[in-house]
């Protein structure tokens, strides 16, 4: 008898133990960043991480692999062990598939949260005869063929994608107009001032220093709100009567089959960091915006970035 009670007190015991070494993380939490230091996805994931490591009570360590785009580390994110001590950042993706870089969908990862948002936006020069953008909209409905559209980068990307859609849903043959890859927001809006192009898309702190320049100006961000900071940038709802959300978006997200419970604390996680004083103030000096989506809302998030870009590629005649 003395011998069964010792043995239901060790056991006892020892699945308290389990409980106590099961709880998560026990471990550093690895972060993959598929883009190279220094970069945006780079600096948002690196000022959430400084919010994680005092929440999880554990270092967060960031590992960049930007190679091939970033096909390089989102496929490590998706290979990795669904144990939630390898997670990664997760951006818009869909693009990949057009070029023919790779295939990502939602079902290849877990969708944890997301911590960051930036609208895209559709800007003009000074000297520009568009005041708006119904005025713009209704001459390149007419004549796509007369204008240029500076993409902020290769085209097919989270700035000019959004912006092809809306012009797409106004009923414009977007595949008509000239669209103009380059080597980023930089160049592209300094062309933009001089008059090589007609407009630009891009996010409004990437413009910013040439607005308060007077040498661009945005006719309309891609945003179902106004953007604080930015009081001359009506939204499309304001400007054409539709609101129109589209920009890059930043989420922490694993491989497809992480235990639930290992999501919910990383979930629980991000929207507490997200909520931090310290997190939102490093994000306003980036000029990065924030924007906390749980899981779920991240799924939907993703399913319908996947949509929308397979739509707007076709229509552009991307991949074909």
């Amino acid at each position: 008898m003395r011998f069964s009670v010792l043995a239901s007190v060790l056991m006892a015991f020892a699945g308290l133990a389990g409980t106590a070494q099961a709880e998560y993380p026990e471990r550093p939490v690895t972060i993959i960043v598929p883009a190279a230091a220094g970069g945006g996805g780079d600096t948002t994931t690196r000022i959430l991480a400084r919010e994680l490591k005092d929440i999880l009570g554990q270092p967060i360590t960031i590992v960049n692999q930007g190679q091939g785009g970033g096909v390089v580390g989102l496929t490590a994110i998706k290979n990795a062990t669904p144990d939630g001590y390898t997670v990664g950042l997760l951006f818009p993706y869909a693009g990949y598939k057009a070029t023919g870089q790779a295939d990502f969908s939602a079902k290849d990862f877990t969708p944890i949260a997301n911590f960051n948002g930036d609208s895209s936006s559709l800007l003009v020069g000074s000297g520009s005869r568009f005041k708006d953008l119904k005025t713009a909209l209704e001459a390149v409905k007419a004549a796509p063929g007369s204008f240029k559209v500076h993409c902020s980068g290769g085209c097919g990307s989270v700035w000019d994608i959004p912006v092809a859609g809306m012009m797409l849903d106004y009923g414009i043959d977007v595949a008509a107009i000239k669209w103009v890859p380059g080597q980023g927001a930089a160049p592209g809006l300094i062309e933009l001032a001089a008059g090589g192009v007609d407009f630009q898309t891009a996010s409004l702190p990437e413009a910013s220093a040439l607005m308060s320049a007077g040498r661009v100006r945005p006719l309309a961000v891609l945003s179902p709100e106004p953007v604080p900071g930015f009081p001359n940038a009506p939204t499309t709802k304001q400007s054409i009567g539709t609101a129109v959300d589209g920009g890059t978006w930043r989420a922490l997200g694993g491989p497809a089959g992480m235990p639930a419970d290992v999501v919910a604390k990383l979930d629980a996680a991000v929207a507490k960091a997200t909520q931090s004083t310290a997190y939102k103030e490093a994000m306003a000096k980036a000029n990065f915006g924030v924007k906390y989506l749980n899981g779920k809302q991240l799924e939907e998030l993703m399913l319908r970035h996947e949509k929308d870009t397979a739509r707007v590629m076709d229509a552009l005649g991307y991949g074909k």
